[in-house]
């Protein structure tokens, strides 16, 4: 039954690519990063020195959410920008913005700052979609 999958790998690097580099854009202190950053001091955390692995870590993450974004849009056969659009925005509430808000829940994170991250999230698998709908157009997918 999965012996017929392809995926495309242009599809999901890019998507992976473009997804972390939303993040990049979205925690820039001149974007929401500082207010973020403010949030998570009220609650107590504690500014650390950047290391590069978080950085190394997103990208992998997101370009594996990527992967298995692409494996299963293959899968379940989406061919319109619409269905890649309903997938997005499926997984997100299914599997991103639930554990996101338990966690808040739980630990007392701040709801502003669980909303700058799962928004996040949610710009993550836009990107996604909107990379295989560029590909579904150009008529690669």
């Amino acid at each position: 039954m999965l012996a017929g999958i392809e995926i495309n790998f242009g599809a999901f690097l890019l998507s992976g690519i473009g997804a972390f580099l939303l993040g990049l854009a979205w925690y820039h202190p001149k974007i929401l990063g500082e207010r973020w950053t403010e949030l998570r001091a009220a609650q107590g955390g504690q500014k650390t020195t950047m290391s590069p692995l978080p950085f190394i870590a997103s990208f992998f993450l997101w370009t594996l959410s990527a992967c298995f974004y692409a494996f299963l849009a293959h899968f379940l056969q989406i061919d319109s920008p619409a269905g890649y659009f309903c997938l997005s925005c499926l997984l997100w509430v299914a599997f991103s913005m639930p554990p996101t808000l338990m966690s808040a829940l739980y630990t007392g994170y701040p709801f502003e700052a669980m909303a700058i991250d799962a928004s996040y999230q949610l710009g993550g698998y836009y990107i996604f979609a909107a990379v295989h709908i560029a590909f579904l157009e150009a008529g690669i997918l």
